[in-house]
């Protein structure tokens, strides 16, 4: 058959895509960036789709020429300036769903979330909720699948809470009893390929939930295990609203899952009934600790939970530096003694003025570039170009420098080395 999935880039979708061909059937993958997907996965079909902006049924009637199931995969934790949960979870999937009609689809899978219903209290669970219920009032033959937080290697959700329990002292959201119940991406993918595969009947609500709930702080105590790391000294809870609203309004953690919506829906739990997927699938999902104990972490693993914070902080704190050395060159540092450094260098008294605060407005800016993430790799860019260039200019007309105690110079080659790793790490 000829199957088209959206989402494709996404955690489910990666793992899904090579499942299907290997059942022989025709993947036709939707992404953003088609030839990126294409080298991680020679036997697809791609598009070039953007569910941000894709949002007209005429739009995907072309594109579902000679499809016979559609497999809506799409889905992000938080938004961005350019994709809201009403863009990418409601307008774009109903758009989707009306092309099916249009040119009589055989069968749409969607894939929501657990807790998409009536009581959603989340925008990210509304968003949900809104396209499910457009599609189980269609004429199509669909099935909803409604997964709790998904694990598996390359999760990001899964990633989050391994960097949680790898630090010294873990944070509760308050006593750390809420429930969730995880699945793995294995237990998910084979269930998708059995309805792939299955009559075009089903009409059916399955929630994807792994076989018992567990809470956050046992779930911290087992991952840290699998880590190979040492018991936690003690947990701490604290109290979010207050703590997420600094880390927000900083940008520390703007590049990682955490946001008022995902902690909202953590506080509000995540547990399904597991039964009904054993009598639809004829299998039990495993269970975490067993999922654990068959694919311990490695060295690359630990390293990844350990590095998941550094990024974040270490952005910030190079912005602030940038920010703060052009704020003490304007306004701080004696300006007499920064004239005579540029007249060292053969700087003309005229020009003087203008080199000194032109610089260090541009050292402002980039600081501020790099802490609010605008064009990051770009702003790294410069940010190394500068430095080389200063520390040129400096061994050149003022190699004293090289020898001073606080390590004026030498300090530069340190600074160029962490950057690059920020970049890498925020990249990721």
């Amino acid at each position: 058959m000829r199957i088209l999935i959206t989402g494709a880039t996404g955690f489910i979708g990666k793992n899904l895509i090579p499942k299907l061909i290997d059942d022989g059937h025709t993947v036709i993958a939707c992404a953003r960036n088609p030839a990126s997907l294409k080298n991680q996965h020679a036997r697809v079909h791609t598009l070039a789709v953007d569910f941000s902006e894709d949002c007209t049924p005429s739009m995907w009637i072309p594109r579902l020429n000679n499809i016979d199931i559609v497999i809506n995969a799409v889905g992000i934790i938080k938004e961005q300036q350019n994709q809201t949960f009403h863009q990418v979870h409601t307008e774009t999937p109903i758009a989707l769903f009306k092309a099916c009609e249009c040119v009589g689809i055989q069968c749409v899978i969607q894939i929501s979330a657990l807790g998409a219903d009536e009581n959603a209290l989340s925008d990210y669970h509304i968003s949900k909720f809104k396209a499910d219920q457009y599609l189980r009032n269609s004429s199509l033959n669909w099935t909803i699948i409604l997964p709790s937080i998904i694990y598996g290697p390359g999760a990001k959700s899964m990633a989050l809470f391994k960097a949680v329990a790898a630090l010294p002292k873990i944070p509760l959201i308050d006593s750390g009893d809420q429930l969730i119940q995880p699945i793995h991406v294995d237990d998910v993918t084979q269930a998708i390929t059995y309805l792939v595969n299955k009559p075009f009947n089903t009409n059916k609500n399955l929630e994807f939930v792994g076989p018992e709930p567990i809470n956050l702080k046992n779930l911290y105590i087992q991952l840290r295990n699998s880590l190979g790391l040492s018991a936690p000294q003690f947990f701490t809870p604290i109290q979010f609203s207050f703590i997420l609203t600094v880390i927000l309004k900083t940008g520390l953690l703007q590049n990682t899952p955490i946001s008022n919506e995902s902690i909202g829906m953590l506080k509000r739990g995540n547990t399904g009934n597991p039964q009904a997927f054993v009598n639809e699938f004829g299998f039990t999902p495993q269970s975490i600790d067993r999922a654990l104990e068959q694919h311990p972490d490695n060295q690359a693993d630990r390293w990844h939970a350990k590095l998941f914070f550094i990024g974040p902080l270490l952005r910030v704190t190079i912005a602030l530096l940038w920010i703060f050395t052009g704020i003490t060159s304007a306004f701080i540092f004696p300006i007499e003694t920064s004239y005579k450094m540029l007249a060292d260098i053969g700087m003309p008294t005229r020009f003087q003025p203008l080199m000194l605060y032109g610089a260090a407005l541009v050292d402002v800016s980039l600081g501020v570039a790099m802490l609010l993430r605008i064009h990051l790799k770009t702003t790294v860019i410069i940010q190394i170009i500068i430095i080389l260039a200063y520390t040129f200019i400096i061994s050149v007309w003022l190699p004293h420098h090289w020898i001073h105690p606080f390590g004026a110079i030498t300090k530069n080659f340190p600074l160029i080395i962490a950057t690059y790793v920020m970049l890498i790490l925020e990249k990721d």
